[in-house]
């Protein structure tokens, strides 16, 4: 296969996989679920900090993803990673549930490199699995801490509900700062697993592809974007306040994993937030979650499946 068709190749999965990372970014589910802003607001703001986060935090952790991990890579393996990933985010955003993007990409390098026999970075991949272990944990503590926080300084500070109504306004603009920066650092971190992989190969455009890479995502929070959002932000009854106690430890933790090219879960942490957050709070959270945590648990492995199965004919035809 020439040149010029697998570098097209490259770019219309790249362009796929960043459509299902904007489908399946649940980054301003507690706008949503707080009720601040409407969708179509929502989408306006997501779009802008996708496009900005990929191209301006984007390749640290893309280069990370691309030759941190999986020493030898050849245009088979990378097509083959692609394609795995694409169709896994595809089919949970389809589902409205949200995955861990970033796991389905080193979840089908790792799988790919044990079935090749190839030489994978153990120390690495133990450096970045105990990122991914801790921030959800973070996530959940935090919350939980936060809110405590919180509901102890209303209770003792606050009289009436016109004191309550003026500080849940307050945090109506703080929380839009915080989830808009975790948007931008969501966007740089969750771009990688479009480019990363192709990254390693060869001395591609890197800004370009991260362009790309931005205005894909973007395109598909705008298009299918909603469900997830919709299905997060309903995970527990949230107002301004509250989704600024899930949202904190989230927007911490991706922003300074982003800037040391880590490649995290904000999806894991935000989910662990709200989780945390409920049982802060002592509401309910919804039937469905443990669809989630199962998919959360698939991943890692169905992506690892996928790439072995699909490895041979692409390989076969490249």
């Amino acid at each position: 296969m020439g040149f010029s068709v697998i570098l097209l190749t490259f770019l219309i999965i790249v362009i796929i996989i960043a459509f299902g990372i904007g489908a399946n970014d649940e980054t301003f589910a507690g706008i949503y679920g707080s009720r601040i802003l409407n969708m179509k607001q929502i989408m306006i703001l997501a779009a802008i900090f996708g496009i900005t986060g990929a191209l301006i935090l984007g390749e640290a952790v893309s280069k990370t993803v691309g030759k941190g991990i999986l020493v030898n890579l050849d245009d088979a393996i990378v097509i083959t990673i692609l394609i795995s990933t694409a169709i896994w985010i595809i089919l949970s955003s389809a589902l409205g549930l949200p995955i861990s993007t970033t796991h389905a990409t080193i979840g089908a390098v790792i799988g790919l490199g044990i079935a090749l026999n190839s030489s994978l970075d153990w120390l690495k991949i133990l450096e970045l699995s105990i990122w991914w272990i801790l921030s959800p944990i973070i996530g959940y503590v935090v919350s939980f801490i936060v809110f405590k926080l919180m509901h102890a300084y209303k209770v003792k500070h606050l009289n009436g509900f016109q004191s309550l109504e003026k500080t849940e306004k307050s945090f109506t603009y703080i929380v839009l700062i915080v989830i808009c920066i975790t948007a931008f650092s969501r966007a740089g971190n969750d771009c990688s697993n479009a480019v990363g992989i192709v990254v390693g190969i060869g001395d591609f455009q890197i800004n370009l592809l991260l362009l790309i890479t931005g205005l894909s995502l973007a395109g598909g929070l705008v298009v299918l974007g909603r469900g997830v959002i919709k299905s997060v932000g309903k995970i527990t009854e949230l107002y301004p306040s509250t989704a600024f106690a899930a949202q904190i430890p989230t927007a911490a933790i991706l922003f300074l994993g982003t800037t040391l090219g880590i490649p995290l879960s904000g999806s894991h942490m935000l989910v662990a937030s709200l989780v945390g957050l409920s049982k802060a709070s002592r509401t309910p959270t919804k039937k469905g979650l443990w669809k989630i945590v199962l998919v959360w648990f698939l991943t890692f492995p169905m992506a690892a499946l996928l790439s072995i199965v699909l490895y041979f004919p692409i390989n076969a035809v490249i």
